[in-house]
């Protein structure tokens, strides 16, 4: 009977595991809808950025350090 009682035991907890992966996946995949849209309103700031600003200039990420920007190539 002890054999059955501990099938049954794992049983139960793999089902109980089951049923919060299932909640954990679909939280994140409302993280990764968010992080998209996320994404999509930097991007549409960073272009408001560029295009306000009075000197026309485009920002660019600084360089890594020891490398020639494109300017100086």
């Amino acid at each position: 009977m002890s054999a059955i009682k501990d099938i049954l035991a794992g049983l139960k907890t793999a089902i109980e595991l089951n049923g919060k992966v299932v909640a954990v996946a679909g939280a994140v995949e409302r993280l990764t809808t968010d992080m998209r849209d996320l994404d999509r309103r930097v991007v549409r700031l960073e272009t408001i950025v560029e295009i306000a600003r009075p000197d026309g200039a485009v920002l660019r990420i600084a360089p890594k350090p020891g490398s020639v920007p494109p300017s100086d190539r």
